[in-house]
């Protein structure tokens, strides 16, 4: 996706800047020298625990767009998302928990609407990845650069998916388990016919092409 990459470049940027000054540890990322290494981006920046999915912190720029009184964001739960985020897109908080909870690789790109300070929504675009693993390896700090796009992207895998009819999420949930198309067709009581053009709408739907792509969607979202 073109519209995330300079936000993934930034990432990369931030994180080996914090990691050349040693403050890539749970300990820095209140420190005055955490924040001023995020404060010097142009883009929004969130610092999150995804381990109890709250905010930390969030740079200056971003403290700004909210209309926040300090960057530091002491004693917030994850209702702080609700708050700031237009309900449209609530569902990149389910997307952000599975990316986490199933540590799946590369970044994750979304589309939010947030409320500013002028209590006015805007669209924006934004890369998360894990910024900071805990003992056993598993994301615990997660960083997201996000920018104001002026149109909104096409919509996620989680809008697609969400799209899926009572009788589709039936058939993903059967080719999950293992069943073919003729076992699917004995089981539901329809022809093999239909079952096929079930599937084709399914795969047109999630924009996939293969069962593997349908069993990572279903691993995320659940049949």
């Amino acid at each position: 996706m073109p519209a995330f990459l300079p936000l993934q470049k930034e990432f990369g940027r931030i994180s080996a800047l914090l990691e050349s000054q040693c403050l890539l540890t749970t300990d820095s990322i209140q420190s005055d020298q955490f924040l001023k290494a995020i404060d010097a981006s142009a883009y929004f920046i969130t610092i999150h625990d995804v381990e109890y999915y709250r905010p930390i912190c969030v740079n200056q720029k971003l403290k700004l767009f909210y209309g926040f009184d300090r960057s530091v964001l002491q004693g917030l739960d994850h209702f702080y998302y609700l708050k700031t985020m237009h309900i449209s897109t609530y569902y990149t908080l389910i997307e952000s928990m599975a990316f986490f909870r199933n540590d799946q690789p590369g970044y994750l790109n979304l589309t939010y609407k947030l409320l500013n300070a002028s209590k006015s929504w805007e669209t924006t675009i934004g890369a998360s990845r894990a910024l900071i693993r805990d003992d056993r390896g598993r994301p615990k700090i997660a960083m997201t650069v996000m920018d104001v796009v002026p149109t909104a992207p096409s919509a996620s895998q989680y809008e697609r998916y969400a799209t899926l009819t009572e009788r589709e999420r039936e058939i993903v949930g059967l080719l999950y388990g293992g069943m073919s198309k003729k076992e699917i067709a004995g089981r539901l009581f329809i022809s093999e016919n239909t079952v096929n053009t079930h599937v084709k709408n399914i795969y047109r739907k999630l924009g996939i092409g293969k069962i593997t792509e349908l069993s990572m969607l279903v691993d995320r979202f659940g049949a």
